[in-house]
């Protein structure tokens, strides 16, 4: 089986299975993945492979990832534009938000509501993140 990108780059793809899991492998970039079924597995490495190939580097402001870390976020992964914040537990919740400075703006008000933090312990985060 081979996997193409949208670059178009073509990639082959080993599949196997325990009975239990499947585990698929790019022979080309040695990258691995799992999962339950044969198509949570694939999609599993087409991310895993996106973000090796990604080298982007995070620009998202140290003020929102901070604030984020705080409410129990963690940042999953990193594709290029965007980043996957997940939360577990109890209340679990994903947010993926655009990795560019300038577009942060319109997400703030989310990003507060999700945090529980007011503009003002945000700016103090960023403040605290300078010194």
């Amino acid at each position: 089986m081979s996997y193409a990108e949208p670059e178009k780059r073509q990639f082959t793809v080993v599949v196997t299975s325990d009975g239990e899991f499947f585990v698929a492998t790019c022979e080309e970039l040695g990258v691995a993945a799992q999962g339950g079924t044969r198509e949570e597995t694939l999609a599993n490495l087409r991310e895993a492979i996106a973000l090796y190939l990604d080298d982007e580097p995070i620009v998202l402001p140290r003020k929102v990832i901070k604030a984020l870390v705080r409410a129990g976020y963690y940042g999953v992964n990193k594709r290029g534009r965007h980043i996957k914040f997940r939360r577990y537990g109890e209340r679990p919740d994903t947010l993926v938000l655009p990795n560019a400075e300038r577009l942060a703006g319109p997400f703030l008000e989310l990003i507060l509501a999700r945090t529980g933090l007011s503009l003002q312990e945000l700016q103090e985060l960023d403040q605290g993140a300078k010194s």
